[in-house]
């Protein structure tokens, strides 16, 4: 039996995608055929959308030029069946923060890093030296990678080089190559990662929302790239500690109804607990126990709004032994009883019924007419 044949390896560089998005095809609104998809103007003529063939990948990814010198690309796809990539960023430092997905990079030096989950990879290229990725067939990949030209990139945003680290100054001043750099993303940053990938505005809007959230978002990975060994982080937070802490809120959701201890959680996820917590700031927020607490109110206040649990019920179901501790924990949290709290969503759900009533009554009267 023969080993299948490798994917074919699909190239695409910055410089390719700007030349699309240039190409007066696509400013005229045209839609063209790609080798594993179709490509689409988004609305405005900001970017394009690049969509893949269903047997490729379900999604696909945009790529937009915010104004000269910045450029983002945002990807939010499953990947059907293994797909092999090229990349090149052509003179550019490229930033890209992952929500979804762990995708190693090569390139034919030998260089190894990793896209990582909960983390921005950060790198730069020069001259013809490009990256090879392999997507599995599952994988959920979902990332914003923003693009700073390099010779203008204090212009852009603002920063001296006094404020970034020796070697990142030293690449954007001279050129040449930035080795991988992982940081881990802030809960902040995550956000504005979210938003990028789902802006609120449409047209010019769009535009210069996703301008100001570019910046936003380089802001918080840089900030962070410039004092990774700081006491504020705790010392450098690698690939496998953000595994470590990714399993800790997996393991405190999973028991969000049982007292288990900082101690025991970063033990059972192989930290001290001093880590644990600075981990926990780092990349959550917050503490592990106001962590523990807010997603107990989340879970009290969905089971208050759609379940007939009984107060009593809903305490013990969100972990704790008496009503008096819930009721104080949740006014705290809500500035309402629980009480009073499904009262308000009964008050709700009685107002969409009555509306919904009134909505098939128009209607049906509407029918007689005709």
């Amino acid at each position: 039996m023969t080993d299948p044949l490798p994917p074919e390896i699909l190239s695409r560089s910055l410089h390719d995608m700007l030349v699309q998005l240039r190409d007066p095809a696509s400013a005229g609104g045209l839609s063209t055929r790609k080798a594993d998809g179709w490509s689409h103007p988004t609305p405005g003529g900001l970017g394009f959308r690049h969509e893949y063939d269903s047997n490729v990948a379900k999604g696909g990814w945009e790529f937009y030029e915010l104004h000269n010198g910045i450029c983002v690309a945002l990807v939010n796809m499953v990947a059907r069946r293994q797909i092999a990539r090229n990349h090149r960023c052509d003179d550019y430092l490229a930033l890209s923060a992952v929500l979804n997905g762990n995708v190693r990079l090569a390139d034919p030096a030998g260089t190894d890093g990793e896209l990582a989950d909960g983390y921005c990879t950060i790198y730069g290229t020069g001259g013809e030296r490009s990256f090879d990725t392999l997507y599995e067939a599952g994988d959920h990949l979902r990332w914003v990678t923003l693009y700073f030209e390099r010779r203008r990139f204090f212009a852009l945003t603002g920063l001296a080089e006094s404020d970034i680290p020796a070697d990142l100054a030293h690449y954007i001043r001279e050129g040449g190559d930035y080795p991988i750099r992982n940081v881990p993303l802030s809960e902040l940053a995550s956000l504005t990662a979210h938003q990028l990938i789902s802006p609120p505005f449409a047209r010019a809007f769009r535009g210069s929302f996703m301008s100001a959230k570019a910046l936003e978002l380089a802001c918080h990975i840089l900030f962070g790239l410039s004092q990774p060994d700081s006491e504020q982080f705790g010392g450098r937070f690698e690939a496998e500690d953000h595994r470590r802490l990714k399993r800790a809120m997996q393991m405190i959701r999973g028991n969000i109804d049982q007292q288990i201890s900082v101690h025991e959680i970063a033990e059972a996820v192989g930290m001290t607990r001093h880590r644990l917590q600075i981990g926990f700031r780092m990349i959550y927020g917050e503490t592990v126990g106001r962590i523990r607490d807010k997603l107990r109110m989340e879970l009290a206040l969905d089971l208050i709004r759609d379940s007939k649990m009984s107060m009593m019920e809903i305490a013990l179901e969100t972990g704790y032994e008496h009503a008096a501790s819930f009721t104080r924990a949740f006014k705290a949290a809500f500035g309402v009883s629980p009480i009073q709290m499904r009262k308000v969503a009964n008050d709700e759900l009685r107002v969409r019924h009555l509306a919904s009533s009134l909505k098939r009554g128009s209607k049906a009267a509407g029918d007689d007419d005709a």
